[in-house]
């Protein structure tokens, strides 16, 4: 087999596991298309022959089946509760490999121990995580049973190692594969857990394609800064930000979202499809600067400071992103970069809560989240803003190349509100 330009590698860290990675490429290989596909997971699953975790696994890395991507597996069991694949061997799959999806049984809206070691695995020995996509399946006993607290614990975990991170991409554009499913094999009664699981593959498959692009000038990019919660327009910190991108030759524009006028969305179903016009919210306020930015940007960096002063309107404004994000996903595959400032111990989970968020909105998650905690007289500081700086200005070139020369769209199809 001609060999790809990258490196998937799949993990399982279920204890159930069943396959060998002999086992799992063989099933792959039998998977001509999506008919297939699913009939080889309930096949297998009916004849308990994969767990749970294996065949979502399974139907994620089908999904990002192409010939330009080379696949392996490693079940972690076999690492670390056996002898069958030694650690020197997984080191050296995840030192080659360009990015990985990782499979895991939900425990008490958490991950399995086995993800832990793994974490503590590429810690210990320094793997080079940088510019590697992480995204992430997951099976529970029901339907909402911790799935999603999961994958958001999952995926930060994945970003502090250095990953960049994906969701599973429309229609849902959530944070990963759901599955619901207890008993071993299961799995193949849960179409929907199926489906979102493919999609984080075919988002892992979108990102190697975009960074296998051929770069646009730096002169040609322009990163958004949005930022929230500052007292002064000439705040030091976000000035740093703006000469950190300009210093590249990168233009920048910037919005204050504090000084917008934003009404409070009315959860209304007039988004976006039943308007003619291109802003898309039945709200007319200052809102269409933000949909206009989101439109002509290659990339952008969210900044906001919480225990201030100042209540910014950081939350206000996600709320109305709503329309955005329903009109037919227009931030996808653009970097998203998160800078977080806590001048008060507040415990808002900034960071988390703002990368959560704007995962949903189909764009790739830029490794690392910037922090700045301060308890009044010391300051911590989490990340820094050049290396983040230099991330996403990377793979904004590589986007810009490649949407312009995709010929497929994103299309928006409301899941929910009475509809399946």
């Amino acid at each position: 087999m001609k060999k790809g330009n990258n490196l998937l590698l799949g993990i399982s860290t279920s204890t159930r596991a069943k396959l060998s990675t002999q086992g799992y490429l063989e099933a792959l290989n039998r998977m001509s298309d999506y008919q297939t596909m699913y009939e080889l997971i309930y096949e297998l699953g009916s004849e308990k022959k994969i767990s749970n975790t294996e065949g979502l696994l399974l139907a994620s890395l089908f999904g990002a089946r192409s010939k330009d991507i080379d696949i392996n597996v490693i079940n972690l069991k076999d690492v670390f509760k056996s002898t069958k694949i030694s650690k020197q061997e997984l080191t050296k799959e995840l030192d080659r490999c360009s990015g990985i999806i990782l499979g895991t049984p939900v425990y008490f809206g958490d991950r399995s121990s086995l993800f832990e070691k793994l974490v503590e695995h590429i810690r210990t020995n320094k793997i080079d995580t940088k510019n590697k996509i992480f995204g992430m399946v997951t099976a529970g006993a029901k339907r909402n049973g911790g799935q999603e607290t999961t994958l958001v614990f999952g995926l930060l975990d994945a970003l502090n190692l250095g990953f960049n991170v994906v969701g599973n991409g429309p229609p849902t554009s959530q944070f990963g594969g759901t599955g619901w499913a207890g008993d071993i094999g299961k799995i193949q009664d849960d179409n929907f857990g199926i489906d979102t699981s493919m999609g984080v593959g075919k988002r892992v498959k979108r990102y190697f394609e975009i960074i296998s692009s051929k770069a646009t000038s730096k002169k040609e990019l322009t990163i958004g800064i949005l930022y929230s919660g500052f007292n002064k327009k000439g705040d030091m910190r976000i000035q740093d930000l703006i000469l950190n991108i300009q210093k590249s030759g990168v233009e920048t524009k910037l919005i204050d979202i504090d000084r917008l006028k934003i009404k409070p969305c009315l959860a209304c179903a007039k988004c976006p499809h039943t308007l003619e016009t291109d802003y898309g919210c039945i709200i007319k306020d200052d809102m269409s600067e933000i949909r206009e930015l989101f439109g002509g940007i290659n990339g952008l960096i969210l900044i906001s400071r919480k225990g201030n002063d100042k209540i910014g309107k950081y939350q206000l404004f996600l709320e109305r992103t709503r329309f955005i994000r329903r009109s037919n996903f227009i931030m996808s595959d653009i970097p998203f970069g998160v800078y977080s400032i806590e001048d008060k111990l507040t415990g808002s989970q900034l960071s988390t809560r703002m990368f959560m968020s704007f995962l949903r909105h189909n764009v790739f998650v830029v490794s690392p989240l910037v922090q700045s905690i301060s308890d009044g007289s010391n300051t911590v500081r989490i990340g820094h803003i050049d290396e983040l700086c230099c991330n996403l200005i990377k793979i904004a070139s590589k986007t810009k190349s490649a949407i312009s020369k995709s010929k497929s769209r994103y299309t928006y199809k409301s899941i929910g509100y009475g509809n399946t």
